[in-house]
């Protein structure tokens, strides 16, 4: 009746319900009337939930079929929206990106958490609400082994003093969740030694654009760099134009890059640095207007060259 009750209220398929009878066996012996069911129906009331939304929540973390509505998860939501000053769509937000926060002790974990974070990176209630809200995972994390060496680490590499560092964490928060050795430390490797950088140029670059950290280099900084090498002809000159402009890293080759020069190209513009911020900076309207722009432009060179020279 159980693994039915599931299927159907879920709506569920056989593998999907199996994966959550190997992640919480004790499931099997819950009450439908007395235990799930009134759970259930109290998330999708409380956060505002759909039907697929809280069978989605569920599958990620059925343990919270098992929690206490009045002694752990209206206490933590209740804590969340006051610590975090959430609206109820925001905390609904929260927990359906990360179910786990039901599971979190307040005393032992989030607001020890909160307030090291707050102390280390000089944040106020608004800055550590909006870094959370952009990456609720953090407050699984732990503060000796993850967050302070990440920080620490970070601080150091780059030659950043505190507001430094707080200032690229609340543009990134991500990078908390990076590996060191496996992704940080060879990013900046291969940024320092391809684009020919100083210490100080590594670190005024990533002050700048943080979001390198999040690029591969192989399938996104080393193809980006050789475009803009090909598309100039001059590797200095195209190294320039990225230290310059590190956002032109961020924008995709397949799908505005190639399509974008190939469309400058057929309209007949000269491909220098100027035309290739337009073609990775510029929104499609922007794009399209800049470009029947320079091609009228050209046009009229054109036509302004071929005239013959009137007589005097």
């Amino acid at each position: 009746p159980t693994l039915h009750w599931l299927q159907h209220r879920l709506d569920l398929d056989d593998k999907a319900v199996g994966k959550m009878i190997q992640r919480m066996p004790k499931i099997l012996s819950c009450s439908i009337p007395n235990n799930m069911e009134p759970r259930l129906q109290w998330l999708q009331q409380r956060l505002d939930l759909d039907d697929a939304a809280v069978s989605k929540m569920i599958q990620r973390k059925p343990q919270i079929l098992g929690y206490s509505i009045p002694d752990k998860m209206e206490p933590t939501l209740h804590w969340l929206q006051k610590r975090l000053d959430l609206d109820d769509e925001a905390v609904s937000k929260m927990i359906q990106r990360l179910p786990s926060f039901l599971s979190y002790s307040i005393p032992d974990n989030m607001e020890p958490k909160l307030h090291s974070l707050q102390q280390r990176l000089d944040l106020d209630g608004t800055a550590v609400s909006k870094l959370i809200r952009q990456l609720p995972s953090i407050l699984g994390y732990s503060i000796p082994d993850k967050i302070d060496p990440t920080l620490d680490w970070l601080q150091k590499r780059l030659d950043l003093d505190d507001a430094e560092v707080s200032n690229i964490i609340q543009r990134l928060p991500k990078i908390l969740s990076y590996s060191i050795p496996n992704k940080m430390e060879p990013t900046l490797h291969w940024l320092q030694q391809r684009l020919s950088l100083t210490d100080d140029g590594l670190s005024n670059l990533m002050q700048r654009y943080p979001s390198l950290f999040c690029c591969s280099i192989d399938t996104n900084l080393e193809p980006t760099l050789n475009f803009y090498i090909e598309a100039l002809g001059d590797e200095d000159e195209a190294l320039s134009l990225v230290i310059k402009n590190p956002t032109l890293f961020g924008y995709s080759l397949e799908r505005r890059l190639k399509p974008r020069l190939e469309e400058a190209r057929d309209a007949g513009l000269f491909i220098d640095a100027g035309c290739l911020r337009r073609i990775g900076q510029y929104a499609e309207k922007g794009w399209h207007m800049s470009l029947d722009y320079q091609a009228r432009k050209l046009s009229r060179q054109k036509g302004f060259e071929g005239k013959a020279p009137i007589p005097i």
